[in-house]
């Protein structure tokens, strides 16, 4: 037990050790990042000379030019009346050449809305301007740099076209103009539009002339935005083969380190161990995935966070700088710590597999050879099985005969050469008849079988299997009992209908009766004749025939939740002997005015059970107002608690005034009375409710009828 413990001990120290270790080299490997990003940061580029966004600037000219013209005429026209001045629908219909060129306009103008809201524009006419900033790009028109812009921007660019439609580009800053007036020279609203069925010849288009967009960016970037993003990443681009080159180096350095530590050392490890009891082709399968997945997600990880661009690329969205900062940390330091558990697992491996041996390791391990020694045993667990055959089992003896007949037949067939093929067909013949004949009173027996089977499942169960059906007649001894348990079903389920309807009929008196008393009076009460003896008459029948419609529903609800089973159930420790002798004085004057006499009979010392004292309180009440209702008067009712060692017996006796002639399982259902004419006061759920209190709490709630002798026998268990 001592060694077990120190054991114990010794392992949980030396993974303590280790994580701890682990840990330390992630948070050193993390440190390392400034460094890193120095290492690798490419050469920057201008995004403002690549292709894609000097294409949506060109688009951006005719997506505002629109608005000019739109407010310069007081009316918005759609693009097409605008830059389209004609079209040959040989290729295609007009409909569909203008909705998808207005499709793209619109498109153009999102763009600029959505994703390059950090745009500053100005347009500019002799008639109207329209920008999305102050006027500082204005001097811009004069087509001369102004220097203090350079202060606020990082690029801006003029484009101006003249009153041919001619496009020129000046006042560049930012990006290389050549590169810019080059990748101009080369576009058009054709070629840009992108519809494939257009040429030259099809469609004609209008030129955009006498107006000067100015564009610009501010350092200051307000939003983010596609626009953002992509100057972010210009100022933030990595060379690959340089991360790619410190990461291998880093696992190589772990990989050292692994190496020089003992395997009896690195095994205490958690998990570690284990690998070497898994078969070598699912470690190869683990490794070698498990390798490439952390990997991969490892260098996303560190590239991503040398370029500041974690949150935005790897999680989708911005986050609380401080809350980025914590998520950057950790998310790197949990990848880091698992690459080297992987790393270190798999060169504890490798030790485990050279010191046991690699010729045996393979041998234990190798999943084929597994599979192979599984094989061996199956064919082996057969053999065993067919040299340990019962051969006094009777079965077995006639199946083993027959194929040793059918074996000598065949090879006494096999004598005779030629011959032989003769006899074998012959035998064949033979053989193939009888079993045909076996076969076709197997298939007679069945048929009758199933006819029999087919009766019983439409409803016919007078169903009677006379005939002797050999093989099948265990089946025939099931299909019989089935047929009884049928028809005791469908004798259930009648008399389940029946209790229903029964049901219903009675909810429906016992609710309508003092229903109906109380519509009555009302209608007396609105009489103005009335004296008011009448009239307090006829309020106080109104009460009490409410007050017993208000009881019935009470009752009703009770019942119901009992049988729903949703009653929630307040167990508390409880003397059944002082719960008794409460619920008797609480209805001591309904008892004395029956002038029935209670004979009790109680333990002497107090009976303890663990039961909800509301609900147990209620059983006993509704027992005793049952007694009241139909005890024989001035009979004596006997009211015993027996303590036995394993339950305590609740019995109250007594003798019914009227004669009892009803089941005493039908007594207890809802609205059954022994008053059958439901003449007398009361739901008819006294003896539901109690049944379904008692049974609720695990007890047993029995009815015994003797003559006129009625006696309800309830059980707790202790």
């Amino acid at each position: 037990m001592d060694t077990k413990l120190k054991n114990s001990k010794k392992s949980y120290v030396t993974n303590l050790v280790t994580f701890i270790i682990f840990l330390i080299m992630s948070v050193g490997i993390f440190n390392i990042y400034p460094n890193m990003r120095g290492w690798s940061k490419a050469e920057p580029k201008s995004p403002f000379e690549e292709d894609d966004f000097l294409r949506t600037i060109y688009k951006n000219d005719y997506a505002l030019y629109k608005d000019l013209v739109g407010q310069t005429n007081h009316e918005e026209l759609s693009g097409d009346k605008i830059y389209i001045s004609s079209y040959d629908t040989h290729n295609d219909t007009e409909d569909n050449i203008i909705r998808n060129f207005n499709y793209e306009l619109s498109e153009w103008k999102n763009n600029l809305n959505n994703n390059y809201k950090n745009l500053d524009y100005l347009v500019y006419s002799d008639d109207i301007n329209i920008t999305n900033t102050n006027n500082d790009l204005k001097e811009l028109v004069s087509d001369s740099e102004v220097n203090n812009l350079k202060d606020k921007y990082l690029w801006y660019m003029t484009v101006k076209y003249d009153n041919t439609g001619l496009m020129s580009i000046s006042n560049i800053y930012g990006a290389d103009a050549n590169i810019v007036k080059n990748a101009f020279s080369g576009l058009n609203i054709r070629e840009i539009w992108g519809y494939p069925l257009i040429t030259e010849d099809n469609v004609k288009f209008n030129s955009i002339k006498n107006v000067t967009f100015i564009y610009g960016i501010p350092k200051d970037l307000k939003y983010t935005d596609a626009l953002s993003r992509k100057i972010d990443e210009s100022q933030n681009k990595m060379n690959i083969a340089s991360v790619v080159a410190i990461l291998l180096g880093i696992v190589s350095i772990i990989l050292i380190l692994s190496l020089l530590i003992p395997y009896k050392n690195g095994k205490e490890v958690f998990g570690v161990k284990y690998f070497s009891k898994i078969p070598f082709e699912i470690n190869c399968f683990i490794f070698g995935a498990g390798g490439i997945v952390i990997g991969t997600v490892l260098g996303l990880t560190v590239t991503e966070t040398l370029r500041n661009r974690f949150a935005i690329n790897l999680i989708g969205s911005r986050m609380d700088k401080n809350l980025e900062s914590y998520t950057v940390i950790s998310v790197n330091i949990i990848m880091w710590m698992a690459a080297i558990y992987i790393i270190f697992a798999g060169v504890m491996l490798l030790k485990s597999i050279i010191n046991f041996g690699v010729i045996k390791y393979l041998k234990e391990n190798l999943l084929i050879i597994k599979i192979s020694r599984q094989i061996k045993k199956l064919f082996s667990n057969v053999f065993n099985y067919i040299e340990h055959i019962d051969l006094n089992d009777k079965s077995n003896k006639f199946i083993i005969k027959v194929i040793g007949v059918n074996l000598i037949i065949m090879l006494i067939c096999c004598i005779f050469w030629f011959f032989g093929i003769v006899i074998a067909l012959i035998y064949n013949m033979i053989l193939f008849h009888s079993i045909r004949k076996q076969y076709g009173d197997i298939r007679n027996k069945f048929s009758i079988l199933l006819n029999e089977a087919d009766r019983i499942a439409g409803g016919n169960l007078e169903v009677e299997i006379e005939d002797d059906l050999g093989l099948f007649n265990p089946l025939k001894d099931r299909i019989e009992k089935i047929k009884d348990g049928l028809k005791k079903a469908v004798s259930e389920e009648v008399k389940s209908q029946r209790m229903k309807t029964e049901l219903i009929s009675n909810v429906s008196h016992d609710l309508k009766t003092p229903l109906t008393s109380i519509i009555t009076y009302t209608d007396l009460l609105k009489k103005d004749n009335l004296t008011e003896e009448e009239r307090k008459s006829y309020i106080d029948t109104i009460d009490k025939k409410s007050q017993r419609l208000k009881f019935l529903i009470e009752d009703l609800f009770e019942v119901s939740k009992a049988t729903s089973g949703d009653i929630k159930l307040n167990l508390v420790n409880v003397d059944i002997v002082e719960l008794m002798r409460q619920t008797q004085i609480e209805l001591d004057d309904k008892i004395k005015d029956s002038k029935l006499i209670l004979k009790n009979s109680y333990p002497a010392s107090k009976v303890i059970l663990n039961l909800d004292s509301q609900k147990t309180f209620r059983i006993f009440e509704n027992l005793i107002i049952n007694v009241v209702k139909y005890a024989m008067k001035g009979s004596r009712v006997y009211v015993d608690i027996i303590d036995h060692e394993k339950n305590v017996e609740i019995t109250i006796k007594n003798m019914s005034a009227e004669e009892l002639n009803f089941d005493p399982f039908d007594i207890v259902d809802r609205f059954q009375r022994g008053d059958k004419s439901r003449n007398t006061e009361g739901s008819g759920l006294g003896l539901a409710i109690a049944k379904s209190f008692v049974e609720v709490q695990g007890g047993t709630f029995n009815i015994e009828i003797d003559g006129d002798l009625f006696k309800v026998v309830i059980k707790f268990n202790k």
